[in-house]
C-alpha cells in the first residue's frame, strides 16, 4: 500500500476523531440571533445619535461618540447572553477583550462614517452611521466576536 492510499485510508478515522464540526443551522441562527441583537444596537445608536443631532445641534461627528457607546453596551451584554450564549465564559475576560475589540472598532468605525459622509453628503447623518456600522460589523467586529472575544470551550 502506498503512502497516498494509506492516507486516503485514514482520513475518515481523523475527521471523525477531531472537534465536531458545527452544522450550518446552528452556524446560521447563531448569525441571526447576532443580527437581532446588532438591531437592538442599532436603535440605541439611532436613537442617540439622533438626540444629539437634532436637539442640541451637535456636530454629526462628535455625536457619534455617545451613539456608538450606548450601542456597544447593548451589543456587550446581547452578544454575550443571547447572539453567543458565551455565559459560561470569564465575564471579565470577555468585557477585557470586547473592550480592546471596540478600541479598535471605534475609531474604524468613525473613519469609515467620515469617508462615507465625505461621499455621500446628501444622505442624513444617521443612515450613513447605520451604513459605516454595518460595513465594519460585516468586516471586523463579528469575526473577533465569533472568534476570539466570546468563544468558551465546548462540551464533549
Amino acid at each position: 500500500m502506498t503512502t497516498a492510499e494509506h492516507a486516503i485510508e485514514l482520513a475518515p478515522v481523523i475527521a471523525e476523531s477531531g472537534p465536531a464540526r458545527e452544522s450550518l443551522r446552528v452556524r446560521v441562527m447563531r448569525y441571526v440571533r447576532t443580527l437581532i441583537v446588532g438591531s437592538w444596537a442599532t436603535i440605541a445608536d439611532f436613537s442617540v445619535l439622533t438626540l444629539c443631532t437634532r436637539v442640541p445641534a451637535t456636530d454629526p461627528i462628535i455625536g457619534r461618540i455617545p451613539a456608538l457607546l450606548a450601542g456597544a453596551l447593548v451589543q456587550f451584554f446581547g452578544s454575550r447572553s443571547y447572539a453567543f450564549r458565551a455565559q459560561s465564559g470569564s465575564l471579565s475576560r470577555q468585557a477585557k477583550l470586547f473592550v480592546l475589540q471596540e478600541v479598535i472598532g471605534l475609531p474604524l468605525t468613525l473613519l469609515v462614517f467620515r469617508l462615507l459622509i465625505a461621499l455621500i453628503p446628501f444622505l442624513p447623518a444617521e443612515l450613513v452611521g447605520m451604513f459605516a456600522n454595518t460595513v465594519v460589523f460585516v468586516i471586523y467586529s463579528y469575526p473577533v466576536r465569533r472568534f476570539i472575544v466570546f468563544q468558551v470551550a465546548q462540551s464533549a
